[in-house]
């Protein structure tokens, strides 16, 4: 499927960037900048997901133990911390703070393997165009047949 067809942020566009096609290594190596660039943007924005998460799953222990804590010596009760730690860790509020946070962390480790893999695309283009290079300067034939295709050749 032509690359313009293919949603961004999908996993189909998301293979398109990491596969390589060796036979149009020019148009590879143009657009990895780009990828590189667009799946850095997606890895900053998880990042700032997750650690937004962080802040919120922070505030919301926070919260919930001096909630806890309180309610315990209201009713008169000796309190200790491993109650009121039982207390918030079993808290459904805790939990979906927490379950966000797992959430979001997922999404930037995830994020971060595809840049990770784009970067490396770029490496192994580069590599291939040297290979490429070599192979041409010693065969005539291959070096009609890559500026035929170049140019719209058969």
């Amino acid at each position: 499927m032509p690359r313009a067809t293919i949603e961004p942020g999908s996993e189909e566009y998301q293979r398109d960037c990491v596969s390589i096609q060796p036979e149009d290594l020019d148009s590879e190596f143009c657009r990895v900048a780009a990828d590189i660039a667009y799946w850095n943007a997606q890895y900053a924005d998880a990042n700032r997901s997750y650690l937004f998460a962080k802040i919120e799953a922070d505030r919301v222990r926070g919260m919930l133990y001096f909630e806890h804590r309180e309610a315990l010596e209201l009713m008169g009760k000796k309190v200790t911390e491993a109650q009121v730690g039982a207390l918030v860790d079993t808290d459904p509020r805790q939990i979906d703070a927490r379950t966000d946070l797992v959430e979001t962390e997922a999404r930037k480790v995830r994020l971060r393997g595809v840049c990770d893999a784009v970067i490396a695309k770029k490496d192994m283009i580069q590599s291939l165009g040297a290979k490429l290079r070599a192979e041409m300067a010693g065969d005539p034939t291959l070096r009609r047949d890559m500026n035929d295709f170049r140019h719209g050749g058969a």
